[in-house]
């Protein structure tokens, strides 16, 4: 843990059906009015309660906060932890719902969800100049997709998944 970072944990809701050979992605749309990253498209998640036991735990619990989401929600496993400007340490935790799963997004903190197929992710992505931030290196990513604009944090967390799951397809072949 950094000094001075609170800890967080989104998560990546991944939805897929038996046998899905394309699984989308489920992002949502920050409200315009909120304090922070007003707007934005994230995914559900955000900062980790002091009974939240693990980070998983903070991402189904803000998930079903913001989503609606219950326990139809298979996590799969975490991500590397993002540290961001904000001073947050993301943990994204990346979880399976069912295709067909109801959504009742909480109008306080939700203004749209939408989903993008991993395939178009892969062929939207845009890598942009590199940056550094607590002396590490990062390329910036960006995902134009259907008018949305997926950047930041968010968009580096699809490119971990995109490419933890490039790498496994790569060792199967």
């Amino acid at each position: 843990m950094l000094p001075g970072f609170r800890e967080a944990a989104v998560l990546l809701p991944l939805l897929a059906g038996p046998g899905e050979e394309d699984p989308h992605l489920l992002f949502t749309v920050r409200q315009a009015d909120l304090p922070t990253h007003a707007g934005q498209i994230a995914f559900p998640g955000g900062k980790r309660d002091a009974a939240d036991r693990s980070p998983e735990e903070t991402a189904l619990r803000e998930a079903q906060e913001e989503l609606g989401l219950d326990g139809d929600i298979e996590v799969l496993g975490l991500l590397d932890d993002v540290p961001t400007p904000a001073g947050f340490i993301i943990t994204p935790v990346v979880g399976v719902l069912p295709r067909q799963v109801e959504l009742r997004p909480n109008r306080g903190e939700v203004a749209e969800v939408f989903s993008a197929p991993l395939s178009a992710l892969r062929r939207v992505h845009q890598a942009g100049p590199a940056r550094e931030f607590l002396g590490v290196h990062y390329v910036m990513h960006e995902y134009p997709y259907r008018g949305w604009r997926i950047w930041g944090a968010t968009a580096y967390m699809v490119q971990q998944l995109l490419g933890l799951l490039d790498a496994e397809g790569a060792q199967q072949s």
